[in-house]
Order: C-alpha cells, then sequence, then structure tokens
C-alpha cells in the first residue's frame, strides 16, 4: 500500500555522524535520546545505534525504563528529575539517577540500604539554566553527605547550557567557569564523568569539552543543526528526509480563494495540486503561505492555509500529478528554516513530525 506522509532516518548517516563527532571532540559519547528521540523512534535508532555510544540520555523514567525494555544494556541516564516512587525500579534497572534533592536522596539511601545493590548517581548543578540543579555553592557539602552513604556511586556531575548556540558567548563562558570552579572545589573525590557540552556547544564553544570527559548529543545525530551557522564548523550528514504524495490536482481560475480563512487568490489561471500532510502530521500551520515544498529540484510554493491533513501547492507548469512523491524536508536546511521562519528551535519542529501519522521508515544506508 502506499504511504501518504513519512519521514525516512537514515540510521547509517547517523552511526556516521556519532563517529565525526567523536573523533572531532575525542570524548566519550552520551546519545541525547529523549522526546522520543526527537519524534524519530527512541528504541528503534538507539538499539541500531548502541554499539558505537558509550551511553544514552533521556529525561523521564518511563523513557529509561522503555530503553531497558527494548534491550539497551549500556549506562541510561536520566537528566530530569525523578520521583521517589521511581527509585526502586530505577536502581533495579541500573538506571542513572540526576541527583541535586534531598528527598530523592534519601529515597536512594533507602532502596540501597533495602535492596543490597549499588546506585548510580550523576549531580546535577544549575550554573545558569535556572531549571533543575544544585546551587554551585551547595555542590560541596551535598556530595560530601551522598558520597558518605554506602551504595550510592557518584558517576558524574554534570550542568546545562542556556546560551550554548549564541554567538555571543559571554553567557556560556561564564557557565563553564561556574562549573569548573564548582569542580575545583570538589578535586579530593573521584568522579568520572564531568559533563556540559550539548550539541551546539561542541561546535560553538570548544571549552565545554576539552577540559571535560563526555559530549551529550542530541540532534546533531540527525546532522540537523540549532543554528545554521554552525554547520561550517563540523559538516555532518542529513539523516532526515520527510515525503508525502499527491492526492489530488485540479486547475481553478483566476482569483479563486484558496483553503481556510481564504487567505490565498490565485492571480491567474493555475493549477493546485492536494498534499497528503497537515499539522495533525507535525507540519506547522503557521507555515502556510510561507513555505515550499520539493518535487525532481523544482520548488512548490504552499499556498492557502496548512489544513489538518491536507496542504495545498502551486503547481502551475509543473509535471505534477496525483500519487507522485514531494518532499518536504532533507538536505537542504527545511527543518532548520521552518525553525527560523516560526522564530522557535529545530528541535521543535522535529518533535512535531513525531506524529504517529507520520510514519518512520529505517533504512541502514551506508556507514
Amino acid at each position: 500500500m502506499k504511504k501518504r506522509a513519512w519521514v525516512e532516518i537514515d540510521t547509517g548517516k547517523i552511526i556516521k555522524n556519532i563517529q565525526e563527532i567523536k573523533k572531532y571532540t575525542g570524548k566519550k559519547f552520551m546519545a541525547c535520546v529523549k522526546g522520543n528521540c526527537y519524534g524519530m523512534g527512541m528504541s528503534e535508532i538507539s538499539n541500531r545505534i548502541e554499539r558505537y555510544v558509550d551511553s544514552f540520555g533521556v529525561a523521564t523514567y518511563s523513557e529509561a525504563m522503555e530503553l531497558r525494555a527494548s534491550g539497551i544494556k549500556k549506562p541510561v541516564l536520566i537528566m530530569g528529575p525523578v520521583l521517589p516512587d521511581n527509585i526502586d525500579t530505577l536502581v533495579m534497572n541500573d538506571i542513572s539517577i540526576s541527583l541535586f534533592d534531598e528527598v530523592i536522596l534519601k529515597e536512594i539511601a533507602k532502596v540501597v540500604r533495602r535492596r543490597d545493590k549499588d546506585a548510580s548517581v550523576h549531580i546535577k548543578i544549575d550554573t545558569g539554566l535556572g531549571r533543575i540543579g544544585l546551587m554551585p555553592e551547595k555542590t560541596q557539602d551535598f556530595i560530601e553527605k551522598t558520597a558518605s552513604i554506602k551504595g550510592i556511586r557518584i558517576d558524574g556531575i554534570f550542568s546545562h547550557f542556556a546560551t550554548a548556540g549564541w554567538k555571543d558567548k559571554t553567557y556560556a563562558t561564564e557557565q563553564i567557569k561556574q562549573f569548573t570552579n564548582t569542580l575545583k572545589n570538589i578535586e579530593n573525590f573521584h568522579i568520572p564523568l564531568k559533563h556540559i557540552a550539548n550539541s551546539p556547544g561542541i561546535l560553538n564553544i570548544p571549552e565545554s569539552y576539552k577540559n571535560f570527559d563526555m559530549v551529550r548529543i542530541g540532534l546533531l545525530l540527525f546532522g540537523v543543526y540549532t543554528e545554521q551557522y554552525l554547520y561550517k564548523t563540523l559538516q555532518l550528514k542529513s539523516a532526515l528526509k520527510g515525503f508525502c504524495r499527491i492526492l489530488y490536482v485540479k486547475d481553478v481560475p483566476a482569483d479563486t480563494f484558496l483553503g481556510y480563512g481564504l487567505t490565498y487568490k490565485t492571480k491567474k489561471k493555475s493549477r493546485i495540486a492536494t498534499a497528503g500532510i497537515g499539522y495533525a502530521d507535525g507540519f506547522r500551520r503557521e507555515l502556510s503561505n510561507n513555505f515550499h515544498f520539493l518535487r525532481k529540484g523544482q520548488r512548490l510554493n504552499l499556498v492557502g492555509n496548512i489544513c489538518m491533513d491536507q496542504t495545498l501547492v502551486d503547481v502551475t507548469g509543473k509535471d505534477v500529478k496525483q500519487g507522485d512523491i514531494i518532499q518536504i524536508f532533507g538536505d537542504n536546511f527545511e527543518i532548520e528554516d521552518m525553525a527560523k521562519t516560526l522564530k522557535t528551535i529545530p528541535q521543535d519542529i522535529l518533535c512535531g513530525f513525531g506524529s504517529t501519522r507520520m510514519e518512520k521508515l529505517y533504512r541502514a544506508g551506508a556507514k
């Protein structure tokens, strides 16, 4: 049966990108696959790349458990907060916990004592994102307390950038300074993994990885960039392509209104195609009248408001017929361009295409 709308995910290119980043940084590699790997299929992708990475990063308890259930054996870190009720299951499944909370520390202590099993933690420091984490001045005392509890293993310590992709590096540099100063205060504790670098960090701020042990990479797995200008620093392979089919084509006269809200009127006799994708598939309605698809290298401009299930495109003078495949995004920074047009970030765009109506097809490709 012919597909209506889908994303092709080239795991061979993802693996190639991992290898390039490891070569570029020389550091251990955590694949950040949270948010169902930006909507592209966390378990499927993780199992295909496990042998090439050192660990995985997720955001939630359920994501961590899904990875283990899918057969992932390598370390998994929950980078977000967890609840006390989650601790027992996490410890028994060898899931690393981000630790910055006295309540969670006490619960971990209870579980390791009751279960007679070690727990892995990474201490989280808030150096300026203002979200979760210990304030730097409280870190030393907290680590001393944690290290004194038998069965709790401090495997890492980390922080998170707020502005890693900005050309103005002032704030990010201050965060690195705070992180570094905090680490100096706890030098007497052996903590194997110190990490702060994310995808934009490794490209924009070399200091974010050079003096630390690991990089946390999410968006760059796919060769998608938080800021397009960072491409020149490390040119990775685009591992994603989105497609849909033309469902219907018709000719309309000049002065014909198209779509909800009458936002577009033809200026001349036109040939209009209905594409099988809409905002329920993740194609954002705000792109109406302001984006294009590709067919054999030719631009097909969107006309009228994007609907829940369909999008109209102007195919006047183009060889386009019912059943043809057209490309929504691929090798030409379309994801980044959508984000720029909508004044958002590429992560937001990708997660939208995580819609279950947007079928995901995986191919190995060339590594």
